[in-house]
């Protein structure tokens, strides 16, 4: 036995863990309607909805853990909705299952209850009793799809005393039903069984309720069904869409109450005559949609049913009706006989359908026409649908004294025989006319036919004349060929008028068309209009033509073959000109080729034209000729037809009463020479178009006198008569002139340049004018060539201006670096001439006698000799070493030597200066070139000589007045061999004598010696080298440096060495 304590320590360690997993549930508000009851392993979802509350599991629920959760709302409802939660077990009531979280006393109290989804959870257990205990009040109850689980309890709703309303839809069915399932149900009034799968209805499961109103079998399987009792009450039976083949004559007998009754889409094959015999209370009949290979009405199946409203028996493969189908039906109100296979009617069918307002017998073959008496007792029929049949002809009599008829519908027929007075009954009731797809022509050959008692009769009133009140009339898809006026005049209510696919050619939208005040849209699409005239209308008529919204009615013209021409141009001239009271929606054009496709909107008049026929006795046979009325043009068409005459023009009076007055010739792209007048309409021709022929001249005289517009461009015009310029200045109406592509010549001159300047304007091609040699003709050409002497005149003065400025600027760089320039001209061989020498020293045998002190004998020996007589000077020297003849007197070989010389250099430097021979050689080469008056002497700088005031009078002077070389100046043998004798072009190592030149320097290298021996104190010698361009100031020393310049400006006196030659 165990011991106490440890039964008591259990029970204390169990009651904590309890009372934990107690507190794991939660309740979790959203708003004041929604709550969220959430354990660990499920959770509860309420929501209320006014007097409603929805309980939803997610995951199957423990409710038992829910009865202890704190927070629990206190909510009060008179309708459940119990989703996706699990059937109660165990003989346990739905009360007792959510009273662990629902007050009991507001579940007990409901009268709505409703299973949802329930079988995900619920346990393959029959449901019991039990599950309604507690539920004294419950009215409605829905099992739709609660459970798979059998209904085979036949006490299953003994607890449910005052339940009116039971749904069982999409349940289990079959043989799982109990037969006596309902019986407890002594107040039930509504039985929803539908998609339960039933074969058939389990005995007794729909009797002996007397209170039960409506059954709904909808889309179960029953293949038959036996006779119904103890339903005194019952007034509506579904039965649509289930697996019937036959219906006993008794099987609705004990059904006093009847009042609607569905057979729909099921395979019955007939329907006995006595079938509904007893069931006098009957207001709804349907049986449509079966699914038999014909459906036999029993005669007299409606006869005497005085309070029935409503029969639908289409799409039945009905192919006959019995005479006394409907005898005494005198409430029916619609009958339904659509899509059916019946090809006539009992004359006296209706008879007794007084009351009848619709009858629908569309998609039969009812075949030609019905019988006049038809609808002789139908006088409160309003809609008549007899469309999709074969009937041929409507007479007048069929619809007489039909005066309440608002609809009709007679498309896809055969149509073609309408009586004038078929519709006249119905003037002031009919609203609605449709006549598609029939074969109404309304003419025979183009001529308007109309049929009086099935006699055809040429007057134009159509059928539709008396229908006042018509709104909507459809003629689309038959075989009428125009636009009667009785569309408009007679039918002044007319909203919708279809004319859509039939044979129309021609449009007449004047004050005469489409009066109706309602008007809004004419279909008069896929027709074969060709031509839309129009009358030019008054504001008045314009106001008239417009609907009573002030909007204008709208034409559709889609498709058609419109040909533009000038039977359009009042039309063109109405839509041009402000508002028109209709719109012409899609009307484009076919035809002409050059108009196709464009919208009637955007058409000019003057694109719009007629080709006159050889009946108008107008048109040269060479040419094609129109005429445009928005102009009143006549066009004379030539172009291209190889001419090499212009053909005769006629007047345009030859088209007499048209109001034509004027021509346009088109006589382009042919091979005309001359412009000449031919025949009596030449003078009316108000645009002459000539281009692209080979005119070399336009004589002023054949102009026509009306003309406006001349083409002359293409041809070979060279110029323009003066009277031709003078004769198209006097005619201001001539505004518009080509004359491009011609070989214009261009001179001062010619009239065309000066026409061309002052009428700019009136040239349309201004801007494509050339000259024969392809200069543009513009306002300016003229003038450009009248005045080309001053311009030529300003363009040499400004040249020569140019060049004597350039000249005095070059003449001033050659006088300020004359030196230097000759020098780079001999150094580069450039313009030789200019520094070549004259031909008067050719004789002289020596370029150079070269005179220094011994003393410097090694710089003449191996530098200064080498370099001259070396290439490429090549210079011939007279050196006293080797030239002077032995014996002589050595002041005669001197003298001879300078006379026999083009030049004397002296080598200058302190020992020169000290020579008494330096002194005499250059005393001789002085007075040689003063004798001569040509520069002979080249001083050569060799070392620093002091100052120069120490020296020889004349040495002196020399220096001071003429150019020497410094032999430290880098460009010194540049400057000496320009210094040279040189000839105009050297062309070998030796220059022959005759080419040598004579001592005058052209350009003044070296300077004329004045006369004076002795210089003024005040002359200043140009020295070259110094920085400044200026020789040093009298008195003042030339300085050696290492660098340029080599002699600089000091004390003012030459330091001269001690030594001498």
């Amino acid at each position: 036995m165990t011991p106490a304590w440890i039964v008591i320590g259990l029970v204390v360690l169990a009651f904590p863990a309890a009372s934990s997993g107690e507190q794991r549930c939660s309740v979790n508000p959203s708003g004041d309607t929604e709550w969220e009851l959430r354990c660990p392993t499920f959770s509860v979802y309420l929501q209320r909805n006014s007097d409603q509350l929805q309980v939803r599991c997610i995951d199957k629920p423990d409710f038992e853990l829910l009865r202890t959760i704190p927070g629990l709302p206190r909510l009060t409802f008179n309708s459940l909705d119990y989703s996706l939660c699990p059937m109660p077990t165990a003989n346990q009531s739905l009360v007792d299952t959510l009273s662990a979280f629902l007050d009991r006393k507001q579940l007990s109290g409901i009268t709505k209850l409703y299973f949802v989804g329930n079988a995900k959870y619920s346990e393959a257990v029959p449901l019991e009793p039990a599950l309604f205990a507690d539920l004294p009040k419950l009215e409605v109850l829905s099992l739709k799809r609660a459970a798979v689980l059998a209904l085979n309890n036949s006490q299953l709703f003994e607890h449910l005393p005052h339940l009116a309303f039971l749904d069982l839809r999409e349940g289990d069915g079959g043989p799982h039903v109990a037969g006596l399932l309902l019986r407890p149900l002594q107040n039930l009034t509504t039985l929803e069984l539908m998609e339960n799968g039933l074969t058939e209805i389990p005995d007794g499961l729909v009797s002996e309720l007397p209170n039960l109103t409506s059954v709904n079998l909808y889309k179960n399987k029953l293949q038959r069904l036996d006779k119904l009792l103890g339903l005194p009450a019952l007034s509506q039976i579904e039965l649509y869409d289930n697996q019937l083949t036959e219906l006993h004559e008794d099987v609705f007998s004990e059904l006093p109450a009847l009042s609607e009754l569905v057979l729909g889409l099921n395979k019955l094959s007939s329907l006995p005559g006595g079938l509904l015999r007893k069931n006098y209370n009957l207001v709804k009949f349907s049986a449509s949609q079966q699914e038999s290979e014909r459906l036999v009405l029993g005669d007299g199946l409606f006869a005497g049913l005085t309070k029935l409203e409503h029969v639908m028996l289409n799409e039945c493969q009905i192919t006959e009706l019995p005479d006394g189908l409907f005898a005494g039906t005198t409430a029916l109100k619609s009958l339904d006989l659509s899509d059916n296979k019946l090809r006539t009617l009992p004359e006296t069918l209706l008879h007794d359908a007084s009351s009848l307002t619709e009858l629908h017998l569309s998609n039969n073959e009812l075949w030609h026409s019905l019988p006049d008496a038809l609808f002789q007792g139908t006088h409160q029929l309003r809609v008549l649908d007899l469309a999709h049949n074969q009937l041929v002809a409507l007479n007048r009599n069929l619809l007489s004294s039909k005066t309440n008829l608002k609809s009709l519908y007679l498309q896809y027929n055969q149509l073609h025989m309408i009586d004038t007075q078929a519709f006249k009954d119905q003037s002031n009731s009919l609203e609605t006319l449709n006549l598609s797809h029939n074969r109404v022509a309304l003419h025979v050959n183009g001529t308007a036919v109309m049929y009086q008692n099935g006699k055809a009769f040429y007057v134009n009133q159509t059928p539709f004349s008396y229908l006042n009140i018509l709104t909507t009339l459809d003629l689309s898809h038959n075989e009428i060929i125009t636009v009667f006026s009785d569309f408009s005049i007679f039918m002044p209510n007319l909203i919708n008028l279809n004319l859509a696919h039939n044979r129309i050619t021609k449009l007449n939208v004047d004050n005469r068309s489409f009066l109706s005040q309602s008007l809004e849209v004419v279909n008069l699409q896929w027709n074969k209009i060709t031509q839309i005239d129009s009358t030019p209308l008054n504001s008045t008529q314009q106001h008239n033509m417009r609907n009573g919204t002030g909007k204008p009615v709208n034409i559709l013209l889609y498709d058609n073959p419109l040909n533009c021409d000038c039977r359009m141009h009042a039309l063109v001239h109405l839509l041009r000109s402000g508002k028109p009271s209709f719109l012409l929606e899609g009307a484009q054009c076919a035809e002409p080729p050059k108009l196709s496709h464009y919208s009637v909107y955007s058409l000019v008049p003057t694109d719009l034209i007629c080709q006159l026929t050889p009946a108008d006795k107008f048109c040269p046979s060479e040419c094609t000729c129109y005429k445009r009325p928005a102009d009143n043009v006549l066009i004379v068409n030539c172009n291209d037809q190889n001419l090499s005459v212009a053909p005769t023009i006629r007047s345009p009076a030859t088209l007499s009463g048209e109001g034509y007055r004027a021509i346009k010739l088109n006589l382009a792209n042919n091979r005309l020479q001359e412009l000449a007048m031919v025949g009596e309409g030449w003078n009316s021709v108000q645009q002459l178009l000539v281009a692209n022929n080979n005119l070399t001249e336009l004589p002023y005289d054949t102009l026509p006198g009306q003309l406006k517009f001349i083409d002359a461009s293409g041809n070979q015009l060279r110029m323009l008569d003066p009277q031709l310029v003078q004769v198209f200045a006097s005619r201001p109406e001539l505004r518009h002139i080509r004359l491009s592509a011609n070989p214009w010549h261009c001179a001062c001159d010619e009239p065309l340049l000066q026409f061309v300047s002052d009428n700019v304007a009136r040239i349309e091609d201004f801007s494509e004018l050339r000259c024969a040699d392809g200069q543009p003709i513009n306002s300016g050409t003229q003038k450009a060539l009248c005045h080309y002497r001053t311009v030529l005149i300003v363009v040499l003065s400004v040249v020569i201006t140019s060049l004597a400025i350039a000249g005095l600027i070059l003449y001033w760089l050659y006088t300020r670096y004359q030196h230097e320039i000759k020098v780079w001209l001999f150094k580069h061989d450039r313009l030789r001439w200019l520094v070549a020498e004259e031909q008067i020293d050719q004789d002289k045998r020596y370029d150079a006698f070269i005179s220094y002190s011994h003393k410097d004998e090694d710089f003449i020996v191996s530098t200064l000799m080498p370099t001259l007589e070396g290439a490429p000077m090549n210079f011939k020297l007279c050196w006293h070493v080797r030239d002077f003849m032995p014996g002589e007197l050595i002041s005669g070989q001197i003298t001879k030597a300078v006379e026999e010389s083009r030049r004397t250099i002296i080598v200058l430097s302190p020992n020169y200066i000290e020579s008494v021979w330096g002194q005499m050689e250059f005393n001789t080469a002085y007075l040689q070139s003063v004798a001569d008056k040509r520069n002979r002497v080249i001083p050569i700088i060799y070392e620093e000589i002091g100052n120069i005031e120490t020296l020889d009078a004349e040495l002196r002077a020399y220096l001071k007045t003429n150019t020497y070389v410094r032999w430290d100046d880098p460009w010194f043998w540049d400057k000496l061999r320009y210094a040279m004798p040189h000839p105009r072009r050297i062309k070998g190592a030796q220059a022959s004598n005759n080419l040598r030149m004579a001592s005058i320097d052209k350009l003044n290298l070296l300077q004329t010696p004045t006369q004076q021996s002795t210089p003024s104190l005040e002359s200043t010698p140009p020295i070259e080298h110094v920085p400044s361009g200026r020789g040093a100031p009298n008195g003042e020393p030339l300085t050696m440096h290492s660098s340029v310049p080599p002699f600089t400006i000091s004390s003012g006196m030459f330091e001269l060495p001690i030594a001498a030659k």
